[in-house]
């Protein structure tokens, strides 16, 4: 139960940020076309096609190293034939939304929450299959949306949320935090507003909601715990929102490791300097991609 004064904070910026951006009309055509395997790939194309913007930023996002495909792709029906519906729908849903928000605080570029999302995405797929998680489309898309609530905070709190920003350069604490601390809720409060007016699942509202307090999930724990621990190796590395955070983290003493490693030993077996270092590896091309593909656009 959510207590009365938390609830009316919450309620606000809610009014603030009223009514949500919708998705174009076009990506919710292609997400349908999606999500039903009968679809005929020309039918799919076609709607992508409807919107040369999307199409074209779909086009430089698979090209990126990011992706790490064979052959540069010049068509979207190339591209769907090569990565299939569910990546697809990944792929469509990455592109609109980085498009879907505008920065509005000159303190913080929206940017570094796609550039985190992303690599969270990626990291989080990297982790499912690594425990064997059935669904590594749903582990990218949780890591990409699981501080969606951020946007809302950084866009349509004003002078608020830039309070938040000196408390966590002061103090060298996380987002989440310093947003309790000065605002009395935090990004992941939005979760329940998501799901009613986007339609998000109840696993990846879940996400949203506990991703910083694994222990409660229910619905999915294991993949609130692969994205827990995506995103504690993107802040530790650096692929956060550009403000430092002071944190120890000894990762097998997480309790999102312990939930996943007794579903699967495979993950005590990670190399984790290994591992750690592809990922510093991975930092500089997730900023190149977001920048590349979205250019000032996300900023």
């Amino acid at each position: 139960m959510i207590p009365e004064e938390k609830k009316a904070r919450l309620e606000e910026y809610i009014a603030r940020a009223t009514p949500l951006p919708t998705l174009p009309q076009v990506v919710t055509q292609v997400l349908r076309l999606c999500e039903n395997p009968d679809s005929k790939i020309e039918k799919i194309a076609d709607s992508i096609l409807e919107d040369q913007v999307l199409a074209a930023r779909m086009i430089r996002l698979i090209n990126s190293a990011f992706w790490g495909l064979q052959k540069e792709v010049s068509s979207i029906r190339e591209t769907i034939v090569l990565l299939g519906l569910h990546r697809i729908r990944s792929i469509v849903l990455t592109t609109s939304l980085f498009n879907t928000f505008q920065s509005r605080n000159s303190l913080f570029r929206i940017s570094s929450i796609w550039e985190h999302g992303l690599g969270c995405a990626m990291l989080s797929q990297r982790i499912a299959r690594i425990i064997g998680y059935p669904d590594l489309e749903k582990a990218y898309l949780a890591g990409l949306l699981h501080d969606i609530g951020e946007v809302i905070l950084s866009q349509y709190c004003d002078e608020a949320f830039d309070r938040v920003i000196d408390l966590v350069h002061k103090e060298c604490i996380s987002f989440y935090d310093a947003e309790n601390a000065i605002l009395g809720i935090n990004h992941t409060d939005f979760g329940p507003w998501f799901a009613e007016h986007w339609g998000f699942s109840e696993a990846l509202t879940e996400v949203i909601t506990t991703h910083h307090e694994c222990e409660k999930a229910a619905v999915d724990p294991l993949l609130v715990s692969i994205v827990v621990l995506a995103d504690l190796f993107c802040r530790v590395r650096g692929l956060d929102y550009g403000f430092w955070e002071s944190v120890q983290v000894s990762f097998k003493d997480e309790a999102a490791w312990r939930i996943l490693s007794e579903k699967n030993s495979a993950l005590d077996r990670i190399d984790l300097e290994r591992f750690t270092f592809n990922i510093d590896g991975m930092v500089e091309e997730v900023k190149k991609t977001v920048n590349d593909v979205y250019g000032n656009g996300a900023r």
